[in-house]
């Protein structure tokens, strides 16, 4: 049985992804797909099925590789 709390924890953190993605996207003058989803919520991971909700992204190999390199970069920063 899934957890309200948890599932609610989850929409959450998929929408404010959503908004840091797409305000990511305009700055950088990327709005020629337009406003199509990018992150959902799964009730439970396959891996951990009894787990906390999991956020997925569905990005296209191009984006999902300037992610890594933004992450990447906020990492070697911060450490």
């Amino acid at each position: 049985m899934r957890d309200p709390e948890l599932v609610s924890c989850a929409q959450r953190a998929a929408a404010e992804l959503e908004r840091a993605w797409g305000h990511w996207r305009h700055s950088r003058g990327r709005t020629e797909t337009g406003d199509e989803s990018v992150a959902s919520y799964v009730a439970h991971s396959i891996d951990h099925p009894w787990g906390r909700p999991r956020v997925v992204l569905g990005l296209d190999a191009e984006e999902a590789r300037e992610l890594a390199a933004l992450l990447q970069i906020q990492n070697l920063s911060s450490g």
